[in-house]
This record gives C-alpha cells, sequence and structure tokens, in this order.
C-alpha cells in the first residue's frame, strides 16, 4: 500500500482519535501517509519484552494488556489499554527495548503510527509535538497513581477507586454510574496488585453494603459520590485522576 492509500484509509481512523483532533487537517494527513491496520487475535503477543519499536499503537477496538513477565513466568498487569488510548510510544522515542509484555486479551484492530513520520511532524507542527508530550505525560501520571495506590491504598480503596475511575455517569441521574470491567477479574485483580480471590471479595463486600450492583462483569453504582466516601478517597485523592488527552488544553498560538 503507497503513502496516499495509507492516508486515504487512516486519515478517518486517526481523526477520532481522542486528542489527534487538536492536530492540524495537514499534519494528520502527513501522519496517516505513514500509518498502517493491523489485527491481533485475542491471546496473540503483539511486542515481547526487549523488542524494538519503530513506532507506536492507537487501539481503535479491543482490549490489550500490557504486564511484566519474570523469568519464571509471574506476570504483574499493569495497564489494560481501552479503545482510543495509545501504547508503546515512550520505548519508540527513546529508542530502548520494549520493556512490557503486550497481548490482546480479546480480537482487537489496532493502527501503527511510524516513528519517523512522527519525529517529521513534530519539526513542522508544534501541535503535534504538543499531543506527543501529553501522551507521555499521561502515560507518567497514570503510573505515578497506579503506585500511590498499590503502596498506600488499601484493597478496598483500590478497588473503589477503579470502579470511579471507568464508571460512566448516567446523564438523567450525574451520580449515579454504570461501568464494565474490562478484563477477566484475574487481570483486572492483577493491575491492582490484588489477588482473584481479594478482588472478588472486596466487589462482593461493596455489594452487600449495598454501594454497587453486580451482574457478571457489568457493575452499577447508585451514588458515586457514597462509594468515593465510604471508600475513603476524598477531594484531594480524587484530584490525581488523569483527564483524557481531549480534555488537555491546546497550545497558544
Amino acid at each position: 500500500m503507497n503513502h496516499a492509500d495509507r492516508e486515504k484509509t487512516c486519515l478517518p481512523l486517526l481523526e477520532t482519535t481522542p486528542g489527534f483532533a487538536s492536530v492540524p487537517t495537514d499534519a494528520l494527513r502527513y501522519l496517516a501517509a505513514g500509518c498502517h491496520q493491523r489485527t491481533a487475535a485475542r491471546g496473540q503477543v503483539l511486542c515481547e519484552r526487549g523488542q524494538s519499536l519503530d513506532g507506536f499503537h492507537v487501539l481503535l477496538r479491543g482490549r490489550i494488556k500490557l504486564s511484566l513477565v519474570s523469568a519464571e513466568g509471574d506476570e504483574r498487569v499493569l495497564d489494560i489499554v481501552l479503545p482510543g488510548r495509545t501504547f508503546g510510544e515512550s520505548a519508540a522515542f527513546l529508542g530502548h527495548p520494549c520493556a512490557l509484555h503486550t497481548e490482546a486479551l480479546m480480537d482487537s484492530r489496532l493502527l501503527f503510527v511510524d516513528l519517523g513520520r512522527v519525529r517529521g511532524a513534530i519539526a513542522r507542527w508544534p501541535e503535534v509535538a504538543h499531543l506527543m508530550l501529553a501522551m507521555v505525560a499521561e502515560r507518567a501520571q497514570r503510573l505515578i497513581s497506579d503506585l500511590e495506590a498499590c503502596c498506600l491504598h488499601s484493597a478496598t480503596q483500590r478497588v473503589a477507586a477503579l470502579l470511579l475511575r471507568d464508571a460512566q455517569s448516567d446523564t438523567d441521574a450525574p451520580d449515579r454510574g454504570t461501568l464494565e470491567l474490562p478484563a477477566a477479574k484475574t487481570v483486572v485483580a492483577s493491575s491492582l496488585n490484588l489477588s482473584a480471590e481479594t478482588f472478588s471479595r472486596e466487589l462482593h463486600g461493596l455489594a452487600r453494603r449495598g454501594l454497587i450492583q453486580i451482574e457478571r462483569r457489568r457493575i452499577e453504582i447508585p451514588s458515586l459520590e457514597t462509594l468515593r466516601r465510604l471508600g475513603g478517597l476524598d477531594s484531594a485523592e480524587r484530584a490525581i485522576a488523569v483527564p483524557p488527552l481531549s480534555a488537555m488544553p491546546r497550545p497558544s498560538a
């Protein structure tokens, strides 16, 4: 596929990806010409630890697991990537081998963005540089928040924070929220540095207190504020939530 065909195919995908809306159309076309789509079946490994990267991925559909795997096979899930988010940009920009094991949790569709094109776009359009900085900063802030939770928060607080972070508010009742767990409970538990048993016990404990209602992976939260308060999450902790890229300020002219 030549650059013109890639631009035609990939431009609409970039235009609908959070954060990229702040980038000028000419810059998006330039980036799209260096992109290509790829698919990953459930369980397929996209990147092994130590692998070199010449670009990064945007997840269009599905779920991707980012984890550390020891020589003995023990795994610690660091993140579950949802559609609209990126991964692999830090290792690509630094020219370092990938530090994480990257695996599809379900059949997924992705957009690969070529690093050479990104560097060329940064030199020509400051909005692209701002977007890349925001993406890396978001990842760093998320890791800091996760580290704080693992080191300083109880199991109940970690579970409550996850539910509050991923819940979507009801438009007719803003204090009410719903969410669907992004992966199997064992994977979500690992991302919180909890055992699957502890994670399940904490969920059912919150349900017995009337703070949540569980139906398989779907969870309803009758009152977001009550869960936040009884989960021990005050306004200061609320402030560490990472805003979406689309909500970040645009660079001044």
